[in-house]
């Protein structure tokens, strides 16, 4: 899958676009201390953000949200969006989620990375490495209930009624039965 990612990528760049070349991965092998992981996680984060500046609101009031300048603006997003994904699953599979002794935005960085790139699928597939982070204590209630209340709305295409006043807890636990994740869910509380 993300070979195939990465190919779209690439057949899809323009001559002005950045492209990712393969280096990532030699480049995320020889993060070797915790200073290089955090680096590189709270470079990932600021890529991430700088893409979703207040760029779109003055392309779309200059030039209207039907133009060339704001089609090209979403795919510039779409393209930083695809190469950060490819970078923290990699991440992941060399070393698992980021502690939050690595630092508020080194742990935020791969939740805000899948937030930002994909639909129910993408998130469903990294919930169990999510929750568990949460679990774990490396992303908060609120990280956790904001990746939960996205991926409820991609599922359903709506957000989720709660009765006021409630708890984190409470939203976060409705929100994985809602969507039938109980049983991951408690395997990971094993």
């Amino acid at each position: 899958m993300t070979l195939l990612v990465l190919a779209i990528i690439l057949i899809a760049c323009k001559p002005d676009s950045p492209i990712i070349s393969l280096d990532y991965i030699t480049e995320l092998e020889n993060l070797t201390t915790d200073d290089s992981k955090k680096a590189y996680l709270e470079n990932i984060l600021i890529e991430d953000q700088e893409v979703r500046g207040d760029e779109d609101v003055e392309i779309m009031l200059n030039y209207g949200k039907d133009s060339q300048q704001y089609e090209d603006f979403i795919n510039k997003m779409k393209m930083q969006d695809s190469i950060n994904l490819l970078k923290i699953e990699k991440y992941f599979e060399l070393y698992g989620y980021p502690t939050k002794a690595l630092g508020d935005g080194a742990a935020t960085a791969p939740w805000m990375v899948i937030h930002h790139t994909g639909g129910y699928e993408l998130r469903d597939k990294h919930f169990d490495t999510i929750y568990n982070a949460y679990l774990h204590g490396n992303i908060d209630d609120g990280a956790i209930s904001f990746y939960l209340r996205r991926m409820y709305r991609f599922k359903f295409g709506k957000l989720m009624d709660m009765e006021s006043p409630f708890k984190a807890e409470d939203e976060i636990n409705k929100y994985i039965r809602e969507m039938g994740l109980e049983d991951r869910r408690d395997a990971l509380r094993r």
